[in-house]
């Protein structure tokens, strides 16, 4: 990491830390503004600096539009109260048994819980539910979308929300998610601990896309803090049995160097100091959720790339392969009547090659491009993923 780079997380982990940070040292003010809007952290990193004992330095105009995106930030929070209000009120007067994740609940564990950004509310409910909730939001939101059977996008009030069938989980894991809960009512409550493990498995999600910014990583940071002293070997070896031990160990080790996360004693912290280095390297370039330089063509890379293979000709043919050919479990989400009557998967797939060629040409032409360019940095990210041994 360069000092601009290392001055940025030690803003971020002086707001975890609610301590004063140390003056900057030779730091390019632009670069912290940029690192900042790519990781979506405008108003946390502006915090710290009005924080700051002694004038920065920094250019009035790059003050103002920190300031700005504070601004912006406590506006959209209070937006988004009012759409978790609005979701968590429908829910309750349908009798609908639900469970709010991520962002809706882990926004509360951090210091000043309106600086914590988000793009959507999610909500998990019950598959049998999903028709019914579908018909009564569709009445009070102003727009849906409903493509997929197991999650329905809706927009209030210009904050969109996400409601997910208890199907929808990035693990198997969680397919039973409603018995793993605290009932209170309709409401279900998430412990922090199996929490901690839905963040990991959703993270690891992302890094299979395009990568993970510094976000999802204060997100382990406020859950290891609320959990103190839990039983680590036990966490780990249910990790282990998920198959996320090893990137569950890189993460906590990472976020013990960056925000000197407290955590157990008998953790084991020792993840291998060039994997840690190449892991910050990744997660600052890459931002919120690794776009900010890898696109869906990485993506396919990676699906092409077979274990201890290199992003190889081949590698991009199988890529090319998993975008023209997808599973016919995508397909099925993705269209209506390949559900109710699997016999037509071959005109989902029809359409979907039509919608790629006449609706999102310019994107699927990206696309490909982005396959057949990708080299060295596609590579490095294949060698961080098996590391990690974060698997397809």
């Amino acid at each position: 990491m360069n000092q601009s780079e290392k001055y940025f997380v030690t803003l971020i982990s002086s707001y975890l830390n609610q301590s004063t940070p140390p003056l900057p040292n030779e730091v390019d003010w632009q670069k912290i503004y940029r690192l900042a809007c790519i990781h979506n952290v405008c108003a946390i990193v502006a915090d710290r600096i009005m924080a700051l004992s002694e004038d920065t330095g920094i250019d009035s105009e790059l003050m103002s539009k920190f300031r700005q995106q504070l601004g912006y930030t406590l506006i959209d929070s209070g937006e988004k109260e009012e759409a978790q209000s609005f979701i968590k009120e429908l829910l309750e007067s349908s009798n609908t048994d639900h469970i709010f994740i991520k962002g809706a609940v882990l926004k509360n564990y951090y210091p000043v819980p309106e600086l914590r950004t988000s793009s959507d509310t999610d909500v998990i409910i019950r598959h049998t539910d999903m028709e019914k909730v579908r018909s009564i939001i569709a009445k009070k939101a102003t727009d849906i979308s409903d493509n997929n059977s197991n999650v329905i996008t809706a927009l209030y009030n210009n904050q969109h929300i996400e409601i997910h069938s208890e199907r929808d989980s990035d693990h198997s894991y969680f397919d039973g998610i409603f018995d793993m809960c605290e009932k209170d009512g309709n409401k279900y409550i998430i412990s922090d601990e199996l929490h901690l493990i839905y963040v990991l498995c959703h993270m690891i999600k992302h890094f299979k896309m395009c990568g993970a910014g510094i976000k999802m990583f204060m997100d382990i940071d406020v859950l290891l803090r609320r959990l103190g002293s839990f039983d680590y070997k036990s966490f780990i070896d249910k990790c282990s049995q998920l198959n996320i031990d090893v990137f569950a160990s890189a993460c906590f080790s990472l976020c013990k160097k960056w925000f000197d996360t407290p955590i157990c004693k008998d953790a084991d912290l020792s993840a291998d100091k060039k994997v840690i280095a190449l892991f910050e390297e990744e997660i600052l370039n890459s931002g919120n959720f690794g776009f900010n330089v890898r696109d869906l063509g990485n993506y396919y890379i990676n699906k092409g790339t077979k274990s201890n293979q290199k992003n190889s000709l081949i590698t991009k043919i199988r890529a090319m392969a998993a975008l023209f050919f997808p599973k016919k479990e995508y397909l099925m989400r993705q269209y209506k009547y390949a559900r109710k009557c699997p016999f037509l998967l071959p005109i989902a797939w029809a359409n979907r090659i039509a919608a790629a060629v006449f609706k999102r040409s310019e994107h699927s032409k990206n696309t490909i491009k982005s396959i057949f360019t990708s080299g060295k940095d596609s590579q490095q990210y294949i060698n961080l993923l098996r590391e990690l041994a974060i698997r397809d």
